[in-house]
């Protein structure tokens, strides 16, 4: 039986003449007007993001429909929580419980409450309501939408309260070895990959890689400044760049010069598209079109799979992990070369030095003889 509501992909004209897609909510297959201008807003920076949250609203608005009988304008902070019981454990009126294979995991329950309680969010700012926030206390109305909730305590308290089993993340190679990055430097199968995963060494964030343009790159000096930053727009054609520029190491430099003179122009040479992004879909019926996240993180992936390394294991933002890591190692071991906070801050775009402890390793033995040496023969190397 079909759904009441589905998301359907539109194509609109913009007032340049050209054409863009969007993931639109539909209320039997007519757009709905407040939670596609949600949808649209988020849209903005990525399309993936507003399809992302498009998905997750259509779920709970189907819910809402044939589980409550109600809809997202009239629905009570306890249909909420029902719904996310429901994410957990199946239909339990029917007596349907999911199979341990198709259990959500933590990161996606916690994408659901997310959506839903942003967009309600939205739509109060938006539309009015009659709600009250509170920002201290526990106090929450009926007809809260989640808001209380939301404003007093951290979202993930719903899902840790019913599923706290499920919390325990997946284990990550947050820091490459020197194996490691040989091998995988070794493993792909273009030039373009290579340079996109070297890129990441140099501690880019893959979304800063995949944004980086043609006049971005200045090859005689190595130097590198990508047009967007955690999915921020920084660079407006005709304004200045107040991106970050780093310089980029030898092996990197060349891994990239080659991809652009092998590989590049035949990319867009099959597409037919003259582009300015540096990094394009090598072929296929995407060819010359910039490369996506997606696809690029499926690259990796089975690169590491060819390599003998844990696909699972593999992150796209491990590599900015492990050059935080050789900046630090090398500023115990070398402290007569030391980078500064400053430069730090510089190289890896951060505003405050505190960013850099998520890719602190903690356990590193370079840091710890460092530590000892340093510090230990001051205090006499003697035994507590």
């Amino acid at each position: 039986m079909e759904k009441r509501f589905q998301v359907k992909r539109f194509l609109f004209e913009t007032t340049a003449g050209d054409e863009v897609c969007r993931y639109m909510l539909t209320d039997r297959l007519l757009p709905l007007l407040a939670p596609n201008q949600y949808i649209e807003m988020k849209s903005i920076n990525k399309l993936g993001t507003g399809k992302s949250y498009a998905y997750k609203l259509c779920v709970y608005f189907n819910f809402l429909h044939e589980k409550q009988h109600t809809n997202y304008e009239a629905a009570t902070n306890k249909q909420v929580l029902e719904f996310v019981d429901h994410l957990i454990y199946g239909d339990k009126e029917n007596l349907r419980i999911l199979s341990p294979q198709e259990s959500l995991c933590y990161s996606t329950l916690s994408g659901y409450v997310t959506a839903i309680t942003d967009f309600y969010r939205w739509l109060d700012q938006t539309y009015g309501s009659g709600m009250v926030f509170y920002e201290g206390e526990r106090r929450c109305r009926p007809q809260s939408y989640l808001y209380g909730q939301i404003y007093t305590y951290q979202y993930k308290y719903l899902i840790n309260r019913m599923l706290p089993d499920v919390k325990g993340g997946r284990e990550y190679i947050k820091w490459y070895t020197d194996k490691e990055k040989a091998l995988l430097c070794s493993g792909f199968h273009t030039l373009r990959d290579e340079a996109v995963f070297r890129l990441t060494l140099e501690g880019f964030r893959i979304d800063e890689v995949l944004s980086i343009r043609l006049g971005d790159y200045r090859e005689v000096e190595r130097l590198i400044q990508p047009s967007r930053s955690k999915r921020r727009q920084s660079a407006v054609s005709g304004y200045e760049n107040k991106l970050r520029t780093v310089r980029i190491g030898e092996e990197t430099a060349k891994a990239l010069n080659d991809y652009l003179f092998v590989e590049r122009p035949s990319a867009e040479n099959e597409g037919g598209i003259i582009s300015d992004w540096l990094f394009l879909t090598l072929r296929g019926k995407s060819a010359g079109q910039p490369l996506t996240y997606h696809n690029y993180r499926k690259i990796l992936k089975n690169c590491a799979e060819r390599c003998g390394i844990s696909a699972v294991g593999v992150r796209t933002h491990s590599g900015r992990s492990t050059k935080v890591m050789e900046v630090l190692e090398h500023n115990a071991l070398q402290p007569e070369q030391e980078k500064s906070d400053i430069q730090i801050k510089a190289l890896f775009g951060w505003s405050q030095i505190d960013s850099i402890q998520p890719y602190m390793n903690h356990n590193s033995e370079i840091m710890a003889n460092a530590v000892y040496k340093r510090h230990g023969k001051k205090d006499g190397g003697g035994n507590d």
